[in-house]
């Protein structure tokens, strides 16, 4: 009765630990999936910032001045 008891005790063991590696996994998993979303965002912040400087460079204000220099004539 004993033994089979402690072979009981031994199979929930390592059925238990099995399970935890798997949740380790798990976790592990999410935290990658996480720091690779907050890279994501940070680029995505930067990337912004690239789009407002080129749009404020090629607003029709900015071009405007460029091409009024250009057209006149030197007096």
């Amino acid at each position: 009765m004993a033994r089979k008891l402690l072979i009981v005790i031994f199979v929930f063991t390592l059925a238990a630990l099995s399970l935890l590696a798997i949740r380790q996994e798990q976790i592990n998993t999410v935290h990658t999936m996480t720091v690779l979303h907050q890279k994501i965002a940070r680029q995505e912040t930067s990337l912004d910032a690239l789009r407002f400087a080129i749009e404020k460079e090629c607003s029709a204000e900015s071009l405007g001045l460029f091409l009024t220099a250009e057209v006149l004539p030197d007096e």
